[in-house]
């Protein structure tokens, strides 16, 4: 089988032909046949507001957005225009109150599609290393009941046409001891009426928490409720495209799943969801 990976991020290299060639090249080897870009959107000088806060938020997204946008976009149109295999995309976090600000950034270019992500609570990054030890003075459910109220809230805005590793809150290895079967049921019911697909991402094998996000249980909810899936790397470097993506067949599989989703249209639209279920597994 052929895979399409649609979260690899370039921002390790320069915004070059040479460097995307590397991710394409090293994605055939895996038999990866469509690439998706999906810079993170903190990267850019353009968004920086979006993420603005008076704490470590603010700071080192600041820090952070050293890049233009529209260097981003015409070094992968350039890519397409060549034939290359590749599609534009972006990861944006959703921050609540940014939700109007962000809806206004994406629509302003011509991404293929956008990835929705929760990385922030607040100022707490829950996944960046220099706040790991912020865990050890959190209640852990709360933190997830947090979590998964502000996944629901970017569900549930449609600027999204997938979220991306839909419980990262997991990734390094902190577990709730609540019950979270109800709250599984409530983001895939959520994303399925929001027309939005979910990712299965390979990158938990590589952190601490050492599986696949999303967890056995949140999948179970996703078939439930026939929730459109796409595998994806979080590739970050060219060796990690298509990376486990066996693994991650065989688990898709596992829960009945047929097809993955794919992206395509060429243009991000309000509220559509684009996606395709014509890639067979």
């Amino acid at each position: 089988m052929n895979f399409k990976d649609y979260h690899v991020h370039l921002e390790q290299g320069p915004y070059t032909i040479e460097w995307i060639k590397k991710f394409v090249e090293e994605g055939e080897k895996r038999r990866v046949v469509e690439i998706g870009f999906s810079e993170h959107g903190h990267r850019f000088i353009q968004a920086v507001n979006l993420w603005g806060s008076h704490g470590f938020r603010g700071k080192w997204t600041g820090s952070e957005a050293t890049k233009d946008i529209d260097e981003y976009i015409e070094i992968v149109q350039k890519a397409k225009s060549m034939g290359l295999p590749v599609k534009l995309g972006i990861e944006m976090d959703y921050i609540p109150e940014h939700e109007d600000e962000i809806w206004e950034f994406v629509a302003k270019y011509p991404f293929d599609y956008v990835l929705g992500a929760v990385h922030w609570l607040g100022d707490f990054g829950f996944d960046h290393p220099a706040l790991r030890d912020e865990w050890n003075k959190r209640n852990i459910d709360l933190t997830y009941r947090e979590y998964f109220d502000v996944l629901l809230k970017a569900i549930k805005s449609r600027i999204f046409d997938c979220i991306a590793h839909p419980d990262v809150i997991k990734v390094f290895g902190h577990r709730a001891k609540a019950d979270l079967k109800d709250i599984y049921d409530e983001v895939a019911r959520a994303l399925k009426d929001a027309g939005i697909c979910a990712e299965v991402s390979t990158a938990g094998l590589r952190k601490p928490v050492g599986e696949m996000y999303p967890s056995p249980a949140m999948m179970e909810c996703f078939k439930k409720y026939n929730v459109p899936v796409v595998i994806n790397s979080d590739a970050h470097r060219p060796e990690d495209v298509g990376r486990d993506f066996d693994k991650a067949l065989d688990f898709v599989k596992s829960y009945g799943y047929g097809k993955c989703a794919e992206f395509q249209n060429g243009k991000f639209r309000r509220g559509t969801g684009i996606y395709a279920l014509t890639v067979d597994s």
